[in-house]
Order: structure tokens, then C-alpha cells, then sequence
């Protein structure tokens, strides 16, 4: 068994290596397993090269460092996928710090798996002055399938998060890459993690939330500016996935009639009953799921030529 973790940078060499460092300490806690750490630079221009080289050298755990030139969080993920020699395969990112039993609590499951899982699990705010974005809670482990029709009863947007997924290389095979058109660096900077557990959903693949595969996120956004502008990424890339799938499987677009009722009730109310705490409305959400829309259009028609 050998365990692959892919993490994906862009200028954070001030931030990496608490990341690398709490991957060596889960990692040291399942020392009977073979491991490699992947770190991706995705065309950074500060000192992350010179830093990971340097943790590298200093520590025993495997760790190849690759160069992506192509800007864009799925080129990043996709690299590391390439590269990765690993039966088993964890994605986090270089602002987040695993749990120091995150590696037994994987295996743990891993091993119980009686066909193919896309499993994640708690993402928690690592700074609690952070603002309460980019974090998954849930009490249970939970899990989704095409088998139970979940994307009828619930949104599939909602179970996973990039920072916090795994899964064997066979399904990561069965799935296929990345989506290089969504994810942050690009013209839609979001979603590229949901649209993987919609490709796994359609595939027959069970998605799966553990609570107990814990990762700290130091993601930094403390202005409600931040957040706003987080909304926006958030509901471009609904967007583009809405145009994605309308037609090939529209079970995954759902949500958007959800939120179609929920724009009804905010024009009635005459208020803002979606996020007014980070100043983001559900005429706000729409607007920015059109200009998805538009844009992965755009684009689909670009890259067609």
C-alpha cells in the first residue's frame, strides 16, 4: 500500500509548511504503509521552490516537487495526479494542516471499502478569527449514491470539500481528471471540486463524509469583503455547472430550482435571506450563477475551435 498526498501551491511558501508538516506527523502515526508527498507548484513567483526543496531535505518522508506553468487549480490537482504512484490518493491544500490521526483514520475506512468511494471529511476554521467560510461540519458519516437517488432529495455541492478528499487510484482512474475549466486561476474560480463528485455520483460511486478525517483550514479571509467576493467564486462555478449538466443530468441541477424559491421568498420579503451576514443576497447568488453560465460557454466554445 502506498499512500500519495497531493498538495496543489500557489505563492504560499509563508504558509506550506505547517501544511508539510502535519502531513509528516499523520503520516509518521502509519508508518507501516509506503508514502509520498506530491507538492505542485502551480507557477508561483515567491520563494515556495526554494522552501519545499529545503523542508525536503530535512526530513525523511518522500516528498517530489513538480512544476505546473499552466495557471489554475485543476492543472495542479491533475499534475499531481499524473505523477502519483500511490494505491491510495489524499488532496488537501498548502492552507490547511491534517489531523495528526488523519492518515490511521483513512486507512481505517479505506480498508472496510467493499467498492469505490470518494470519501472527505471535517474541514474546520484552523484560526478562529477567521470568518466561518470554507469549513464542513457534519455529527455522522453520511454518504451519497446514484443508487439512492441522493441528488433528487439533496445538493451534491454540499457533501465534500477539495481540501479534504480521497480515494483509491482505481476510481480516481474510473472518474477521470480534473475539469481544467473550473477551480481557482481560472475565468470560473470554483467548483472544480463539486463537479469531481458530481463525475463520481454519475460514475456509481459512492460519495462519503466521515467526521473523523479532520484538516484545519487556515484559509485568512477575516473582512466581509472576502466573503463576498467568495460567494461570488462560489456561485460562478454553480453556474458553469449548471450549464455543464441542465441537459446531461439534470437531477444535479436541482439546486438551482431550491434557490429559485428561495429568490421568490427574498423579492417578497423585500430582504436579503440568504447571506446578509457577508452582504450576499439570493438576487446577488443568481446574477453571479448567470455570469457563470455565460462564461463556461464561452469558454467551452473557445477550446471547440
Amino acid at each position: 500500500m502506498i499512500v500519495s498526498i497531493i498538495v496543489p501551491t500557489y505563492n504560499r511558501a509563508h504558509a506550506i509548511l505547517p501544511c508539510l508538516n502535519a502531513i509528516a506527523v499523520a503520516l509518521s502515526k502509519a508508518a507501516h504503509i509506503e508514502s509520498e508527498i506530491i507538492v505542485v507548484n502551480n507557477a508561483s513567483t515567491d520563494d515556495t521552490t526554494i522552501v519545499v526543496q529545503s523542508w525536503a531535505a530535512s526530513n525523511t518522508v518522500p516528498l517530489h516537487l513538480l512544476f505546473e506553468p499552466r495557471q489554475g487549480l485543476s492543472y495542479a490537482r491533475n499534475c499531481g495526479l499524473r505523477a502519483a504512484k500511490g494505491d491510495l490518493l489524499v488532496f488537501t491544500d498548502d492552507d490547511c494542516c491534517m489531523h495528526p490521526d488523519y492518515i490511521l483514520q483513512l486507512l481505517k475506512y479505506d480498508a472496510n471499502d467493499a467498492g469505490p468511494v470518494l470519501r472527505g471529511g471535517c474541514v474546520v476554521l484552523g484560526d478562529p478569527t477567521d470568518l466561518p467560510l470554507t469549513i464542513k461540519t457534519r455529527p455522522a458519516i453520511t454518504r451519497w449514491s446514484k443508487k439512492l437517488n441522493s441528488a433528487r432529495h439533496e445538493n451534491l455541492g454540499d457533501t465534500l470539500l477539495g481540501c479534504n478528499m480521497s480515494m483509491r487510484k482505481t476510481v480516481a482512474n474510473l472518474i477521470g481528471l480534473f475539469d481544467e475549466l473550473l477551480g481557482a486561476g481560472t475565468g470560473i474560480p470554483g467548483a472544480e471540486d463539486i463537479d469531481y463528485v458530481y463525475r463520481a455520483y454519475l460514475a456509481g460511486v459512492t460519495i462519503e463524509f466521515v467526521p473523523d478525517m479532520l484538516v484545519y483550514h487556515f484559509h485568512g479571509r477575516r473582512q466581509i469583503s472576502d466573503g463576498t467576493k467568495l460567494f461570488q467564486n462560489y456561485s460562478m462555478g454553480g453556474g458553469a455547472l449548471f450549464a455543464k449538466y441542465m441537459f446531461i443530468a439534470p437531477s444535479l441541477c436541482r439546486p438551482l430550482y431550491w434557490d429559485l424559491k428561495g429568490l421568490i421568498r427574498e423579492l417578497r420579503s423585500g430582504s436579503n435571506t440568504f447571506m446578509p451576514t457577508m452582504n450576499f443576497s439570493y438576487k446577488n447568488k443568481f446574477w453571479w450563477y448567470l455570469v457563470g453560465i455565460k462564461r463556461y460557454l464561452l469558454i467551452c466554445l473557445r477550446w471547440a475551435k
